[in-house]
C-alpha cells in the first residue's frame, strides 16, 4: 500500500476567469502557467447566410456526390485502462442513523452551510491548486507500483459488504491510460468524453494538466487538440470523491440518504472530426443552443413543425462554405423530410443555424406507442462530406393542468410511477448500458409508465433505452437535503441544470424536468431563478419544471410536488392554480425508518404482504377524486431497494430487492396491467399470483390473488375452495401508520384498474393451493403453490432479463441459487442455509464467494470477462449437491 503524506491547505492562487453560467469544467490556455488559467471561450456567432427555399439543384448534388469516409468518428474509450487507488480519507467504522424517527418528517435533515462565503472562482481555483498539488506528491509514488487492469464503467473498489455505507471507498484514485489517435486525426479536432466520474475529476495529456470537472453526475470533456501526436499517447485521470459542500449535492456522505460511491463509472469516448464540426453542447455553453437541439413545436395529429437549431465551428483559419442538411426520417416507414441551407463560417468562428420541417401527420411518441425519428444532421464542404450526426427524438405533446391533469397528445394520462436510483450493490453506480437496460425492462415490465431518476441525472443510455420502450422520465439534477449559501454552490446548481437540459432535451422520454435540490429548502428566491434558468434552456410550450414546495410561500415550478400534512394528507397549495404530483410514496408515511414497507424475503410472508398493501393503499387514494386529476399521478419510493450512508443494511423499501428479487409489491403492481390489451415493452398478459408461499399456519387466514380477470377461483389439493370477485369494499383510513393500519380488508381498491382478490377463513393443509383466473366466464390464467418440504438440492438461474451479458469487461448479472425441495419448490423460509459460489471461463466473481440464503435464495454478482465464451458458475451447498448454469457471453 502507498502511503502519502499530506501537506496542510495552500494558500489561494489567482483564480481562473469564467463565464456566467459556466459548465464546471476549465481547462487552461495555452502557454499560460499553471497560476494563470482561463476558460475556453467561443466566439460571438457570425450571422449567416441561410436558404429555406427548397434547394432541389442542390438536394440532387448532394445526393449523387460520392462522400468520403465521414470525418466524425466516435470511438469506444472503455478498455485498457489502469487502476491505482490511494485510500488516503480516514474512515469512519460504522454508520450514524441520523434519520431514525417514525414519523413522515423525520426523514428531512436539512442542512444549510451559511459561512466561508469565499468568492466562487477562489474556491474553483483552490479545487485545482490542491489536485495539480496532489499528483505532484502523489503521482511519482506510484508511478511504477502495480496498477489494476480495468474496463469502464469501473468503480474504485468493488465494494464487499452489501451496503457499504460510510466504509465505501473514499479518497484519490487514479486512471490511466495509452492510446492511439486514428490514422491522420493529430490535426484534426479531437477530445475525450467522460459521461461521468465521482466526484472532481482532474485530467492530463502527456503529463500536460489538461481541465478539471467539479460533479459526478453530468459529462465533461477533455480537449486533445495541441496536446496529442501521431503516436502514443496517455491520458491520466485523478478522481477525487471526498466530501465537498461546494459540489452539489455538496452534503457529506455520512449523512447522505444515498451512496455517491467512485470512480470513473460512465462509460467514455475518443471523439476526432473535421476542422469544421458540429459543437458538442457541453463545451458550447450556449443558452438553448450547441450541438443540435431538435425542438418539436405546433404538434397534433394533423401536423407538428420540427425546430432544428445547430451549432458550428470552423478552427481553421480561413473561412469556409458549407451545406447543411438536415434529413428527418420516420423510423418505422422510413420516411423522409429534408431541409437545406447554405452558408459561410469564418475562420474560428461558431455559427448558429434554425431550420423547420413540418410533418404532416406525425407519428407522436407515447408510452404505448414509442414511435421514434432519426434526425441526420450533414455538414459538406466542396461536396466532402466532414461532419455527420444521426439521433433518435420523437414529437410528442405534453400538457399539465389543474382541471385536467397530464395529457399527452391531447389525450389524458395518468402518472403511474416509481423512483430508482442507478446503484447495484459490489459495483455501486458503475453499470453498464446493458445493466441499466435490465433494470429498466423490469420497471416497464412490472406496469409503471413512469421513472423518477432520483436524485441526479442519470447513465445517457437510460434515456435512449426509455425512449424505445415508452418509458416517461423525470430528470432531476442533483441534489439532497443541502443548501450551501456560497456563491460557488449556486453556479453550479445553475450549471447543472443547464448542462443536464443540454444533454438530455432530445428525448421525448423526458417528460418533467425537476430542477429543484430535493427535499432542499433554500429561499424562495432561488428556486424561482431555478425555474428561470432552465425555461432559458427550453424555449416554447412544450417543457415543464417540476419541484418541491416544502418550506417555501412562493415558488414557480410547472408542476409543483404535492407536500404532507399528518396524519395523512398530500396538498400541494403553495401554487393552487398549478397541479400536482406525488413524487414519493409508500415508504416514510407507514413508520418513518422503521416503516412496514422496508421488508426482505428473510421476512417472510406476511411482512411482504403488508409492504404490498402499503403501496396499495396510498395507491388506491391518490387515484380517486380526491386528488386526481389535480395530481396528476404519483411514483413509489422505491421500485429496488437500495442504500442509506445512515445505515449499515441496506434500505428495503422497494418493490424489487437489491438482488433484482420480486416482492408482492411488484406482483400487485403488474397485476395493474390489462390482461388483453398489450401494452409496449410490458410483456402483459392474463395473469394470477398468489400472494403466498402455503407454509404451515396454525389458524385460518386470508390469501390474497393479484390478478386483471374478472373472478379468481381458489383451489387447495385441486379441491375448489371458492370462486369470487375482486375486492369492492369501502375506501377507509389506513389506522395506525405505524403499526401496519388493517391490511386486506376487502376494500381501498376501488379507484385500481385491477382490485386484489382477498380470500377470508382460509384453512392451512399441506399440498398445493391453486388460482385460476376467469375473464367473461373462461379460464385464462393459472397458478399452483406447492408447500415448501425438505430441502434436497439448489437450482442456478441467471437474471439477463433477455439482454444477454456482454463480453465487455464490465457487464454483470445476478445468478441466483435456489434452495429447493424434490419438487422444486423454493424453501422460502430457509434464512440460514450457505451456499458456495464459483465460476470458471469467460467471467469471475466480483461479490462474495459464500452467501446466506434470504427467503431460500441466495445471489451472486458475475462480471463477463472481454472476449465472448462461456461462463459457468457453480453453487454447492452442505447436503445438497453442487449445480451449474452455463451463460453464455456477447462478444462486443
Amino acid at each position: 500500500m502507498v502511503v502519502i503524506k499530506w501537506r496542510k491547505r495552500l494558500p489561494l492562487f489567482k483564480p481562473p476567469v469564467y463565464s456566467r453560467f459556466p459548465a464546471d469544467t476549465f481547462h487552461p490556455s495555452p502557454g499560460k502557467s499553471m497560476t494563470h488559467v482561463n476558460i475556453l471561450r467561443h466566439k460571438r456567432p457570425e450571422r449567416a447566410t441561410r436558404t429555406f427555399a427548397l434547394l432541389l439543384p442542390l438536394l440532387a448534388m448532394l445526393t449523387a456526390a460520392q462522400a468520403q469516409t465521414n470525418s466524425r468518428q466516435v470511438i469506444n474509450f472503455n478498455n485498457d485502462w489502469e487502476l491505482f487507488r490511494i485510500d488516503s480519507a480516514q474512515q469512519l467504522k460504522r454508520a450514524v442513523n441520523t434519520r431514525n424517527g417514525n414519523s413522515f418528517v423525520s426523514q428531512f435533515n436539512q442542512e444549510t452551510v451559511t459561512s466561508k462565503r469565499l468568492p466562487a472562482d477562489s474556491i474553483r481555483a483552490q479545487e485545482t491548486r490542491e489536485a495539480l498539488y496532489g499528483f505532484s506528491v502523489e503521482y511519482p509514488a506510484i508511478a511504477q507500483a502495480g496498477w489494476e487492469p480495468i474496463s469502464l464503467p469501473h468503480p474504485a473498489r468493488y465494494e464487499q459488504e452489501l451496503n457499504p455505507n460510510v466504509n465505501g471507498f473514499t479518497g484519490i484514485c487514479y486512471y490511466r491510460k495509452t492510446f492511439h489517435l486514428p490514422p491522420g486525426s493529430a490535426d484534426k479536432h479531437n477530445y475525450i468524453r467522460f459521461e461521468g466520474a465521482m466526484h472532481t475529476a482532474t485530467a492530463w495529456i502527456n503529463g500536460r494538466f489538461i481541465t478539471q470537472h467539479a460533479g459526478g453526475y453530468l459529462p465533461f470533456n477533455v480537449p486533445l487538440d495541441g496536446n496529442v501526436h501521431d503516436g502514443a499517447n496517455e491520458i491520466i485521470v485523478r478522481v477525487d470523491n471526498r466530501d465537498n459542500v461546494n459540489v452539489p449535492p455538496g452534503k457529506p456522505l455520512a449523512r447522505m440518504g444515498f451512496l455517491y460511491w467512485s470512480g470513473i463509472y460512465r462509460g467514455a469516448w475518443l471523439v476526432t472530426t473535421d476542422k469544421i464540426f458540429i459543437t458538442d453542447p457541453t463545451d458550447a455553453n450556449t443558452v438553448a443552443g450547441g450541438g443540435v437541439f431538435v425542438r418539436p413545436q405546433h404538434i397534433s395529429a394533423r401536423s407538428a413543425e420540427v425546430v432544428i437549431r445547430t451549432q458550428l465551428k470552423n478552427l481553421a483559419a480561413q473561412s469556409s462554405p458549407v451545406i447543411l442538411k438536415q434529413t428527418l426520417i420516420n423510423s418505422a416507414t422510413k420516411a423522409r423530410l429534408t431541409s437545406v441551407v447554405k452558408m459561410t463560417i469564418a475562420g474560428g468562428a461558431t455559427t448558429d443555424t434554425t431550420q423547420s420541417i413540418t410533418v404532416p401527420h406525425p407519428a407522436l411518441w407515447s408510452p404505448d406507442a414509442p414511435h421514434l425519428y432519426t434526425v441526420v444532421t450533414e455538414v459538406w464542404q466542396n461536396k466532402r462530406l466532414v461532419d455527420e450526426m444521426r439521433q433518435q427524438v420523437g414529437i410528442r405533446k405534453l400538457s399539465y393542468t389543474r382541471a385536467g391533469g397530464f395529457e399527452l397528445n391531447d389525450r389524458p394520462l395518468r402518472i403511474v410511477g416509481t423512483n430508482r436510483h442507478q446503484d447495484f450493490p459490489f459495483v455501486g453506480n458503475a453499470l453498464t448500458a446493458a445493466m441499466q437496460q435490465r433494470d429498466l425492462k423490469r420497471i416497464k415490465e412490472a406496469g409503471f409508465n413512469f421513472v423518477r431518476l432520483s436524485h441526479y441525472p442519470q447513465d445517457p443510455s437510460v434515456y435512449t433505452f426509455c425512449d424505445s420502450i415508452g418509458l416517461m422520465l423525470g430528470d432531476p439534477i442533483p441534489g439532497w437535503q443541502f443548501f450551501n449559501a456560497n456563491e460557488v454552490f449556486s453556479q453550479r446548481v445553475f450549471s447543472d441544470i443547464r448542462q443536464m437540459i443540454r444533454r438530455d432535451r432530445n428525448h421525448p422520454s423526458v417528460v418533467m424536468w425537476e430542477v429543484s435540490l430535493n427535499e432542499t429548502y433554500p429561499a424562495d428566491s432561488f428556486r424561482i431563478a431555478s425555474s428561470r434558468v432552465a425555461h432559458e434552456e427550453y424555449p416554447g410550450d412544450n417543457f415543464f419544471t417540476a419541484g418541491d414546495t416544502y418550506a417555501a410561500k412562493h415558488t414557480a415550478w410547472d408542476v409543483p410536488y404535492n407536500s404532507w400534512e399528518d396524519p395523512f394528507g398530500r396538498p400541494q397549495d403553495v401554487q393552487p392554480e398549478q397541479p400536482g404530483f406525488v413524487r414519493e410514496y409508500g415508504d416514510y408515511e407507514f413508520g418513518g425508518d422503521r416503516s412496514t414497507t422496508r421488508v426482505t424475503r428473510a421476512d417472510g410472508e406476511q411482512a411482504l404482504l403488508q409492504s404490498a398493501w402499503n403501496f396499495q393503499w396510498e395507491h388506491n387514494l391518490l387515484s380517486g377524486p380526491q386528488y386526481y386529476p389535480w395530481t396528476i399521478g404519483d411514483a413509489t419510493w422505491a421500485f429496488y431497494d437500495g442504500f442509506e450512508a445512515t445505515h449499515n443494511t441496506t434500505s428495503n423499501w422497494g418493490s424489487v430487492d437489491i438482488y433484482r428479487i420480486p416482492k408482492f409489491s411488484y406482483y400487485f403492481f403488474r397485476s395493474q396491467l390489462p390482461a388483453l390489451q398489450p401494452v409496449f415493452g410490458a410483456a402483459n398478459k392474463p395473469m394470477v399470483y398468489i400472494a403466498n408461499w402455503w407454509t404451515p399456519a396454525d389458524q385460518p387466514g386470508k390469501v390474497v390473488v393479484y390478478a386483471n380477470c374478472d373472478a379468481v377461483a381458489l383451489y387447495r389439493n385441486d379441491t375448489l375452495i371458492r370462486q369470487q370477485q375482486p375486492d369492492h369494499g369501502p375506501d377507509t383510513e389506513y389506522g395506525d401508520f405505524d403499526k401496519g393500519g388493517h391490511p386486506f380488508d376487502g376494500g381501498n381498491a376501488r379507484h385500481l384498474a385491477h382490485p386484489p382478490f382477498t380470500f377470508t377463513d382460509i384453512r392451512w393443509q399441506p399440498g398445493t393451493l391453486k388460482a385460476v383466473g376467469y375473464i367473461k366466464g373462461k379460464p385464462v390464467a393459472e397458478q399452483v403453490v406447492h408447500s415448501p418440504g425438505e430441502a434436497t438440492r439448489v437450482g442456478l438461474q441467471d437474471d439477463t432479463e433477455g439482454i444477454p451479458l456482454q463480453a465487455d469487461g464490465a457487464d454483470a448479472v445476478f445468478v441466483h441459487a435456489r434452495v429447493m425441495d424434490a419438487n422444486g419448490t423454493v424453501i422460502c423460509t430457509d434464512n440460514a442455509t450457505q451456499v458456495a459460489f464459483s465460476v470458471r471461463g469467460n467471467g469471475r466473481m466480483i461479490s462474495p464467494a459464500v452467501v446466506t440464503v434470504r427467503g431460500g435464495i441466495a445471489s451472486v454478482l458475475v462480471q463477463a470477462e472481454r472476449g465472448g465464451g462461456i461462463i459457468t458458475v457453480t453453487a454447492s451447498s452442505k447436503g445438497l449437491g453442487n449445480a451449474d448454469l452455463r451463460i453464455n457471453t456477447v462478444k462486443q
